[in-house]
């Protein structure tokens, strides 16, 4: 049975794929305003409604991003990334190069993704981290806009980053890829 028939005959899936998401997005089940990602195959709920400080601080390194990458990347606001057949995560940010779609994205194709948290920072920590880390997501930032700050995951080895580091508002942080350095206390 599809996941189309099984929406007809009234029953969904407890786990679904990430194909199955997009099916049911196509028919109108999911919408675009539908906050929740795809983790081992369950829906897990997002915040509707995002913090003030999380807004602002997404909006001053998008535009901080958008204004000092290279023309060979792109800079995806909330996109749907594919890690798996049963992972799909959307990350406030993420950069990979010009040409790849969304849906065909995969960790490794990733340039920088990063979180930016204010009542999601363990979630953010202990949850994706060691997602995208499995995946092989070089870079991983995840901003705590309530603090100012960045902690900056890399190398990832076996499901977990082995270099990561904090940085202060006041200090430069260089993208591993992207050939971008953001200092929070110099974004706009």
């Amino acid at each position: 049975m599809t996941i189309l028939q099984a929406i007809h005959a009234g029953t969904i899936p407890q786990r679904l794929t990430v194909d199955q998401v997009y099916d049911l997005t196509a028919a109108g089940v999911f919408v675009e305003d539908d906050n929740f990602e795809l983790i081992d195959g369950e829906i897990v709920p997002m915040a509707a409604a995002k913090a003030d400080w999380h807004e602002l601080m997404k909006s001053r390194l998008t535009r901080a991003f958008a204004r000092a990458l290279p023309d060979d990347l792109r800079l995806f606001v909330e996109p749907s990334v594919t890690l798996s057949p049963v992972r799909l995560l959307e990350p406030d940010l993420a950069i990979w190069a010009v040409g790849g779609l969304p849906r065909q994205v995969r960790g490794p194709d990733l340039v920088l993704v990063i979180e930016v948290a204010d009542s999601s920072l363990g979630y953010d920590l202990r949850v994706k981290a060691p997602l995208y880390a499995e995946h092989g997501v070089r870079d991983y930032w995840v901003v705590d806009a309530v603090r100012q700050t960045i902690r900056v995951h890399r190398a990832p080895v076996d499901g977990m980053y082995t270099d990561v580091e904090e940085f202060e508002a006041d200090q430069p942080v260089a993208a591993l890829l992207a050939g971008v350095t953001i200092r929070l206390n110099d974004l706009d």
